[in-house]
C-alpha cells in the first residue's frame, strides 16, 4: 500500500520490545494477520525516520488486509487510526490503552457464543474481522438482541446468497433500526411482511408470463398497493385487466390505473367490478352513441369521459343522449353538435326525451325522418339556440376540444 507506511531510521538488526500482555492477553484470540501487521508495524515505530517501508509489499498482503488489521486493533483499544484515508496509524502505550481483563473476558464471553451461532447460520463461511465488528455493533450500538442479529444474516443470505456483502446486511440493520425493529419478534415480522410482498409482485409477472424476480422499485409499489392504498391481492388481479391490453404490461401503468381507483375509493374487489361495470357500460353508451350520429371512428378515451359527464354529472339518461346524437347525425360535426345540444338542454333542466323533443318542435328542429312540403329533407339541425362562446362552455363545465372542428 503506497500511502500506508511507517518510517523508520536505523537497521534492522536491532531489537523490537513486545509488551508481555499483548502476548499473553491479545495474541491468543487475534487473527494471523492482525498478528503479523501489528508486530511490524510495532517495529517500525520504534526506529527513527529514514525512507519509507510498505507494510503491504513487506508481510505480501493486500491494502485492504493491512487496513482491516490496523481497524481490528483499533477496536482493541492499542492503536489508533488518525487519517483512514492514508491510514496514518499511531501505536498507543498497552498499560494505558488495554481494558480490565476480566471486562475483556466477559465480553469476549458473550461475542465467542454470538459468533458459535454465526458459524452455523453462515455454514463453511468464515467472517473477517471487520464484518464481525459490523455485527458487534449492531447489538452494542443500535441495540439488537442477538437473535435478531442472526435472523439478519440468515435472511440477507437467503435472499442474495453465501457471500452476500456484509455491507449489505448492515443496510438491512439500518433500515430495521429506522422501523424501530430491534427484537427478535418484531425483526422477524419484518421479514415476514417483506416475503409476503414478494411473492406477490411475483405473482403479478408471472400474470404476465414473466418469470423474474421484482425489483426494489416494484416491490416499494407492491408495498404502497397493499399496505398504504389497502389493495387486496384480489382486487390487484382484478385491475390487471387492463393492464393485459398493453403490450408490455408493467408495474408503472399499473400504479396509474390503481391510482384511480384510490382517488375513487374503490379499493375492495366488489368496488372495482362495480367501477368497471359503469365503464363498459359508459364505453358501450359511447359506441352506440357514435353509431347514431353515423361516425365511424371509435370513441376515444376523451369521448367516453365526456359520456360520463353527461350521465353522471348531468343525470342524463342513455335514451336522452341518443336522441341528441340522431338531431346532429347529418351534421359535419356531430360530436360536437352533439356537445352543444347536451349542454343547452343541461342548462334548460331538460333530462327526458319528451321535454327534449318539446324543445326541439319549439325551436323548429325536425326529426330526421322528418319530410318538410315541398322541400327536400332536411336532417341538420335548424336549431334556434343561444350561441355560446368557448369560455361559456368551459364555465359550464362543457369541453369541445378540438372536435369541435374536424371529428
Amino acid at each position: 500500500m503506497q500511502n500506508t507506511v511507517i518510517l523508520r531510521g536505523r537497521d534492522l538488526f536491532g531489537s523490537t520490545v513486545v509488551d508481555n500482555r499483548f502476548i499473553s492477553e491479545l495474541i491468543p484470540d487475534a487473527p494471523e494477520n492482525a498478528v503479523r501487521v501489528y508486530l511490524y508495524g510495532l517495529m517500525l515505530a520504534c526506529g527513527a525516520v529514514s525512507s519509507p517501508v510498505s507494510i503491504s509489499d513487506a508481510l505480501k498482503l493486500n491494502d485492504a488486509q493491512v487496513a482491516e488489521a490496523f481497524r481490528y486493533w483499533e477496536k482493541c483499544g492499542i492503536v489508533r487510526i488518525i487519517d483512514g484515508n492514508l491510514l496514518s496509524v499511531e501505536y498507543l502505550n498497552l498499560s494505558a490503552s488495554l481494558p480490565d481483563k476480566r471486562s475483556v473476558d466477559n465480553e469476549n464471553a458473550h461475542y465467542s457464543k454470538l459468533v458459535q451461532r454465526l458459524q452455523v447460520v453462515l455454514g463453511t463461511r468464515n467472517m473477517s474481522g471487520a464484518e464481525l465488528q459490523k455485527i458487534y455493533d449492531w447489538v452494542e450500538i443500535f441495540g439488537f438482541e442477538d437473535d435478531a442479529a442472526l435472523l439478519i444474516v440468515q435472511h440477507c443470505i437467503e435472499k442474495k446468497g453465501a457471500r452476500v456483502h456484509i455491507n449489505y446486511m448492515d443496510s438491512v440493520a439500518k433500515r430495521l433500526v429506522s422501523e424501530g425493529r430491534t427484537t427478535a419478534d418484531s425483526v422477524a415480522e419484518s421479514f415476514s411482511m417483506e416475503n409476503d410482498l414478494a411473492s406477490g409482485a411475483a405473482a403479478i409477472l408471472k400474470r404476465w408470463r414473466n418469470s423474474r424476480l421484482p425489483t426494489e422499485d416494484e416491490l416499494e409499489l407492491y408495498k404502497k398497493w397493499t399496505i398504504q392504498w389497502g389493495f387486496s391481492d384480489e382486487a390487484i388481479e382484478i385491475a390487471c385487466r387492463d393492464v393485459v391490453a398493453i403490450d408490455k404490461p408493467n408495474f408503472k401503468y399499473l400504479d396509474a390505473i390503481l391510482g384511480k381507483y384510490h382517488e375513487n375509493g374503490s379499493v375492495s374487489p366488489e368496488k372495482i367490478r362495480e367501477l368497471l361495470r359503469e365503464q363498459d357500460m359508459l364505453a358501450e353508451l359511447a359506441r352506440r352513441a357514435f353509431a347514431r350520429a353515423g361516425l365511424k371512428r371509435t370513441p376515444t378515451s376523451s369521448d367516453r369521459q365526456q359520456v360520463e359527464l353527461w350521465c353522471s354529472d348531468w343525470c342524463m339518461n342513455s335514451e336522452l343522449i341518443l336522441y341528441a346524437a340522431e338531431l346532429a347525425s347529418k351534421k359535419s360535426t356531430p360530436f360536437a353538435v352533439m356537445k352543444k345540444i347536451l349542454s343547452d338542454w343541461h342548462e334548460r333542466g331538460i333530462v327526458s326525451v319528451s321535454a327534449a323533443r318539446e324543445e326541439a318542435e319549439r325551436s323548429n328542429v325536425s326529426h330526421p325522418a322528418a319530410a318538410s312540403k315541398g322541400k327536400s329533407v332536411n336532417h341538420a339541425l335548424n336549431y334556434k339556440q343561444r350561441q355560446y362562446s368557448a369560455e361559456e362552455l368551459r364555465a359550464l363545465g362543457v369541453d369541445l376540444g378540438d372536435d369541435v372542428y374536424e371529428d
